[in-house]
């Protein structure tokens, strides 16, 4: 009955839809395109609703699945209108509404999508019910079984569609700059000192202190993190009892989560004081490569952790049994037998924190100091070298993107060219590392 019901509103509603298609395009008055283009979309429309109407009418299930997805779809549409309408009216005027008159402003919004969505919540829920009525031949199992599979093809081949339009964008903006500086003068150039900044056309557009600061920067980070990284893996996988694990793999992941500007002021108010306060030397700022270096190793430590904790948890139970069975200790049995067995995913695991520290901004931004100079050590230690304040290829470009112009503008782009390039390589590492080990023989 409800079936039959909603094949006579279908066909109604079809019917409906092209008298008014027809009368529109009559009397419209945008001209001939505008009204073929009407008459157009009123013929598809009418044609996709007589098709569920015959469908339901003779109890197919390729129609009752496609007039519940129409009715989730027209619902999930109408729920997120009256939310965003009911969120626009709270916050609409100069003065912030009471308690009260927000409450009552959310109770309507409510009542009315209430009271809008009643029928077809009992629509859809009665066609759910009514699952062993509806019938489904081999043929129509096949084609969607076959839709599906070309559904999901199609997403994938989005992703790689995505990225090569991403690559051809930028290729195209850093085009100029390639055609006229010159590969081997922005990649071998040591001065960064654009035309548009200094007023003259004499651009020195050299990316080697960029490279330098963010191949700095990452190593840094990866000296720091990585240990703790793996170290806190190690604990969650193999040491830790069940409370110790309920509290600090939230903790990680929390980490994942807080947003990169507040690592970047982390940086600048404690970090920054507490560096240029513990290293008493000249031109020590406390911005520079080791603020920058400690803030990406906290923010790759919930990607290493997780996905080396992975590694370690995928290795064989009857490794570590045959390990302990031959009287190694659990420490011994960890560092010779489970580490190793997971080499491949810990490496992948590093490779791409390292691919996230490249790509950080915001938070090198504010706590690395943005020199366009060669970071240099700030006395005869060497290690001072990471006292001293750098810019990485990120920051080059959020920095300057603004006011660019120009052969400035496309040199920018070229930077993202490199970056694209360089994380494309830190991918491709990982992608190489996770394969699955062949099993010994």
């Amino acid at each position: 009955m409800l079936a039959t019901g909603l094949a006579v509103l279908l066909a109604v509603g079809a019917l409906a839809w092209l008298v008014r298609g027809l009368v529109l395009a009559v009397s419209a008055a945008e001209g001939k395109l505008g009204a073929l283009q009407g008459l157009l979309i009123t013929v598809v429309v009418t044609g996709a609703a007589l098709t569920l109407a015959w469908g339901m009418w003779q109890l197919q299930n390729w129609a009752r699945s496609g007039v519940l997805f129409l009715l989730i779809g027209v619902g999930l549409y109408y729920g997120l209108s009256q939310v965003f309408a009911g969120a626009s009216e709270i916050f609409a005027g100069e003065q912030v509404k009471s308690l009260g008159e927000i409450l009552l402003v959310a109770v309507r919004s409510l009542g009315r999508l209430a009271a809008t969505g009643a029928v077809p919540a009992a629509i859809i829920f009665g066609l759910l019910r009514l699952d062993s009525d509806f019938e489904e031949t081999r043929r129509q199992r096949v084609l969607v079984d076959r839709t599906v599979r070309y559904i999901l093809f199609s997403s994938a081949l989005s992703a790689i569609l995505i990225v090569f339009l991403i690559l051809l964008f930028t290729m195209r903006e850093a085009w100029d700059s390639i055609r006229h500086v010159g590969l081997d003068t922005m990649l071998l150039g040591t001065i960064w000192r654009p035309g548009s900044i200094i007023g003259n056309s004499e651009a020195q557009l050299g990316l080697v202190p960029m490279i330098i600061g963010s191949i700095l920067s990452t190593i840094g980070a990866a000296a720091l993190g990585v240990p703790i990284s793996i170290g806190t893996a190690i604990l969650l996988a193999e040491v830790a009892p069940d409370k110790v694990r309920e509290v600090v793999r939230p903790a990680i992941e929390l980490l994942a989560g807080i947003p990169s500007v507040v690592y970047g002021l982390f940086g600048m108010v404690v970090l920054a004081p507490f560096i240029s306060k513990t290293f008493l030397i000249r031109y020590n700022t406390g911005y520079g490569l080791l603020n920058a270096a400690i803030i990406l190793a906290v923010m790759i430590v919930p990607t290493i952790t997780n996905i080396t904790e992975d590694a370690i948890r995928a290795v064989p139970k009857r490794y570590k049994e045959g390990s302990l069975a031959l009287g190694a200790t659990h420490w011994q049995t960890i560092v010779n037998v489970i580490l190793p067995a997971a080499r491949s995913g810990i490496v992948a695991a590093i490779i791409l924190g390292i691919g996230r520290a490249l790509g950080e901004t915001m938070a090198l931004i504010m706590v690395i100091g943005n020199s366009i100079a060669i970071p240099t050590p700030l006395n005869n230690n060497p290690l001072t070298l990471f006292l001293s304040a750098a810019r990485t290829l990120t920051g080059n470009i959020a920095v300057e993107i603004a006011y660019a112009a120009g052969l400035h503008r496309s040199a920018l782009f070229f930077t993202g060219v490199l970056l694209f390039v360089m994380i494309l390589l830190t991918n491709v590492l990982a992608r190489h590392f996770m394969r699955e080990r062949q099993p010994l023989r």
